[in-house]
């Protein structure tokens, strides 16, 4: 009997959460619409659906006008969403250059965000600065409303523990980041790598249809690629999945400062790899049109928007640097798709603000396809946006804490 009305409960929760899960993806939407995307009977979804009325979390509007009666219920139909103002969560990136934190409501509209300094190196410092700096986003919220704050960091992370078990950041590494910052916060906490995060984002708060599988390439100081499975992202055995900047790629190539091996993605494609490129060139009295750009005073605060702005401007040395590295990307993504074939690859990252390398990298995977053409890849590029990472981990907030 225990056993049985256990069993019961758990099959509440669970339809419960099909059917948030449903309404928050296609708002707005009829609870006849819901019952035949869930399989469900139109008594199991009223009831649920009237409890999350009740508890201010939904609202629903009458159909237009043109609407017919339902002859059953003598009124005409109604559709249901969420209301934006419902909830709230806090999502933090520390990001390779910054750290960003923001607060978003309940539909992942960021309604404040702040930028802070890139996180210090001691983990004994950066965790009360990264403390402080989540209170004070949360601070210009209803504190009722707060559903928790979560954490996106490079790194592999292990998310369900906590635990961060590998990052650049030496002091770091074996730390509980999600209990040590849910002591200091008095807040629910989620942590994951920032990349996944990312993904999350794009995943459950971009309001159109997306493949079930879809793969989310992101370049930055490194480069990664989780992949997204039914609205999953792939964790691995272990806690790296995604870490294809770490995949050979010239295997007499420069040494990875992150990795150690020679020739690996992020060594020959990354930013940082641009960056060691463009200076060398300066050095070696090349790149005219970027060391006109730069003083020497500034030259080792030498930036990628500088160096898209002299490839721009048609640094011959430059463009042969950034069209180099792009066409490694291309390669990578190539191979990932011949490997997986994705129904989708969202490409993320400031490299691609130039329409050039866009076109670069389009046509590089499209020569190295096999068995599809170009017109058969779904590739996406995302326009280039700071507080995106910190609105990822806002999004596994509300994932984690209202739709799960």
């Amino acid at each position: 009997m225990e056993e049985k009305g256990y069993g019961l409960l758990e099959i509440k929760r669970l339809n419960r959460v099909r059917i948030k899960k449903v309404i928050y993806k296609y708002a707005p939407i009829t609870r006849i619409q819901i019952a035949e995307a869930l399989g469900l009977t139109l008594p199991t979804i009223t009831t649920n659906v009237a409890s999350m009325l009740s508890d201010g979390l939904l609202k629903e509007a009458p159909l237009s006008d043109e609407t017919p009666v339902n002859p059953q219920s003598g009124r005409k139909p109604s559709v249901l969403s969420f209301k934006a103002d419902a909830a709230y969560a806090v999502g933090a990136e520390l990001g390779p250059y910054c750290t960003t934190v923001c607060a978003t409501d309940l539909l992942g509209k960021i309604v404040f965000q702040r930028e802070y300094p890139i996180a210090p190196q001691e983990y004994d410092r950066m965790l009360p600065e990264l403390a402080g700096e989540i209170r004070d986003i949360a601070s210009h919220l209803p504190q009722h409303k707060l559903l928790g704050a979560g954490v996106g960091l490079p790194g592999f992370i292990e998310s369900e523990k906590g635990v961060i078990r590998s990052n650049s950041r030496q002091s770091w590494n074996g730390k509980n980041l999600m209990e040590d910052l849910r002591r200091e916060l008095g807040l629910g906490v989620t942590i994951d790598n920032n990349v996944r995060m990312r993904a999350i984002g794009e995943e459950l708060l971009v309001r159109k249809l997306r493949p079930d599988i879809f793969a989310y390439y992101y370049i930055s100081k490194g480069i990664a690629c989780p992949l997204m499975i039914q609205e999953n992202v792939i964790a691995g055995y272990t806690a790296g999945a995604g870490e294809i900047g770490h995949t050979l790629a010239q295997p007499d190539g420069p040494i990875c400062p992150t990795c150690g091996h020679a020739g690996c993605l992020d060594a020959v494609a990354s930013e940082t790899a641009i960056l060691n490129f463009c200076r060398e060139a300066c050095k070696e009295g090349k790149a005219p049109v970027l060391r006109s750009l730069l003083s020497e005073e500034k030259a080792d605060a030498l930036d990628i928007k500088t160096v898209l702005r002299a490839q721009q401007m048609g640094d011959l040395s430059v463009c042969e640097i950034v069209e180099h590295a792009v066409e490694y990307l291309g390669i990578s993504l190539a191979n990932l798709i011949n490997l997986i074939s994705p129904g989708l690859v969202v490409v993320d990252g400031y490299l691609m603000k130039q329409e050039c390398n866009r076109k670069k990298l389009r046509d590089v995977i499209a020569k190295h396809l096999y068995g599809l053409n170009e017109k058969e890849v779904g590739i996406e590029f995302l326009s280039f946006d700071l507080y995106r990472g910190a609105k990822g981990s806002a999004a596994k907030v509300l994932r984690k804490f209202l739709l799960e």
